[in-house]
């Protein structure tokens, strides 16, 4: 395991005018592991976009058409509710994205990160075996690579050509999906909860959104009341994220002293080791 760091919120805007891309595979895949994280960084300065590459056409209960048109309503609701700028969705099949050439889910990635201009990258560790879903593997493994080719010139020459250039990306945020995965940053989001709890309340086809006017509802029927529940659906599925789907960001704060907390694997792009050369010219190089 590497040195943990803890990141608090910080004050005064220090990002503004930075760019961050969320790329996530799923409807509930940003609110579970990063919704905290991405409130933060809008909050402290950072314009955020979304990017969801499936249609999700599998969840929901519903006709594939049903659930890909509950999930794409849902997908701009939650992403409002959390502050990005803008959403993406790119439509792969739901399960099937291993099938796809991972060459073309990058090229569009490279365009939009060249496009946004994105500082910052977040999504799925490309290479974390722990990770059992493979459109989370294909999307991470995706946004990893059009990471590194967004700030190359030797790739792409149409987007120069329709005035689209090179933008290097600083700094990544991986995912972590599961507890066994790795990680080095535990990010306080304390101050940025109840945004993780409106994003989750929106994930209605998936993530359990509803669950609490749903159970609510079941009650009722049963002649039952639950307190914690409240009086109409909003708040049911409120207080119901915030009472049962936040246990993993409890535990994970927890271990820090911390009310809650997600978890990353963070990658600084900026901070290489300096190659041989440049420590011999450190050196030993002359002023002529």
């Amino acid at each position: 395991m590497d040195k943990v760091t803890v990141e608090r919120a910080a004050a005064n805007r220090p990002h503004q005018g930075k760019v961050f891309v969320a790329v996530h595979a799923h409807l509930s895949d940003v609110p579970r592991y990063a919704s905290g994280l991405c409130a933060k960084l809008i909050a402290e300065g950072y314009t955020g976009y979304l990017v969801r590459t499936t249609n999700d056409e599998k969840s929901g209960g519903h006709s594939a058409a049903e659930n890909i048109l509950s999930n794409v309503q849902e997908h701009f609701k939650m992403a409002a509710a959390l502050g990005f700028k803008d959403v993406f969705d790119l439509y792969y099949r739901n399960r099937m994205m291993e099938g796809i050439a991972p060459l073309e889910i990058q090229s569009r990635l490279v365009l939009l990160f060249r496009m946004l201009k994105a500082d910052t990258v977040i999504s799925f560790h490309p290479s974390s075996a722990e990770d059992e879903d493979t459109d989370h593997r294909a999307t991470g493994h995706a946004a990893a690579q059009a990471a590194l080719i967004a700030g190359l010139d030797s790739d792409f020459h149409e987007h120069f050509e329709a005035g689209i250039h090179p933008h290097r990306v600083q700094e990544t945020y991986y995912l972590c999906t599961r507890s066994s995965q790795p990680y080095n940053l535990v990010v306080d989001i304390g101050s940025q909860i109840e945004k993780k709890v409106d994003a989750l309340a929106e994930c209605k086809s998936q993530g359990g959104g509803n669950a609490g006017s749903l159970l609510r509802a079941r009650l009722a029927r049963e002649g039952k009341r639950l307190p914690l529940l409240g009086s109409d659906d909003r708040t049911a599925d409120r207080a119901y994220a915030r009472q049962f789907l936040l246990d993993e960001a409890r535990e994970y704060g927890k271990a820090h002293g911390l009310e809650y907390a997600e978890r990353f694997y963070y990658i600084d792009e900026r901070q290489h080791a300096p190659s041989k050369v440049d420590e011999y010219i450190e050196k030993n190089a002359v002023r002529i």
